[in-house]
């Protein structure tokens, strides 16, 4: 009896193990983790879906590399797999990145009226933009963006960067294991040529 007891503990100490090593491990892993809230302005006249696009700077060049699951992240509103935390507007994104620097391509909105879809583009020229890093092993939280429409664009801007959000969205997300730092973006050039995401999408990222 004693014997089986030994071996149903240790059995579930090692299912515990296995759940535990899903999260990303600060310090450990070669890759880094990003956290960023995105929340639409406050008492906008239309509502609208918003996408924001982050891209990696080639070191090499100084440009951004191509867009691929590596190399650029996007944090979206109303997304179904974002993570909601009460009394913090908005939604938190996250996930692993290749480490280096990234820099802020475009903001992208979408507003449906009646059955059609109009869209609104937010491709920061520049060469100025908000840029950050994350290293290996890191895991970063960027602050809440508050997203928005002009009259011809889509923009945003850093709204909120608080410690109390940070460690409420780390709580209610559960993914990492370590500590998450405060990692302020800063501005930075990267140049830019406007072109078509792809033939079949009329949305503009950086060339």
């Amino acid at each position: 009896m004693r014997n089986l007891l030994a071996i149903v503990a240790a059995l579930a100490l090692t299912t515990c193990a296995t759940a535990e090593d899903k999260r990303f491990a600060v310090g450990e892993s070669a890759a880094g983790y990003v956290i960023i809230g995105v929340a639409e302005q406050s008492g906008a006249a239309q509502e609208a879906s918003y996408t924001m696009l982050w891209r990696r700077v080639d070191p090499e060049t100084g440009r951004f590399a191509p867009v691929n699951n590596r190399t650029a992240f996007e944090a979206r509103t109303n997304a179904h797999d974002s993570v909601r935390v009460r009394g913090i507007p908005g939604e938190f994104a996250m996930g692993e990145l290749a480490p280096g620097v990234y820099a802020l391509d475009s903001v992208f909105a979408q507003i449906v009226d009646r059955r059609v879809a109009y869209v609104a583009q937010g491709v920061i020229i520049g060469p100025d933009r908000p840029t950050f890093e994350v290293r290996a092993g890191e895991a970063v939280y960027l602050g809440v963006w508050e997203m928005r429409l002009t009259e011809l664009n889509a923009v945003t801007r850093l709204w909120r960067m608080d410690e109390a959000d940070k460690d409420a969205v780390v709580r209610e997300a559960r993914q990492t294991r370590g500590a998450v730092i405060l990692r302020e973006p800063h501005t930075t050039q990267v140049p830019c040529t406007p072109v078509r995401l792809n033939a079949v999408s009329t949305r503009q990222v950086c060339g």
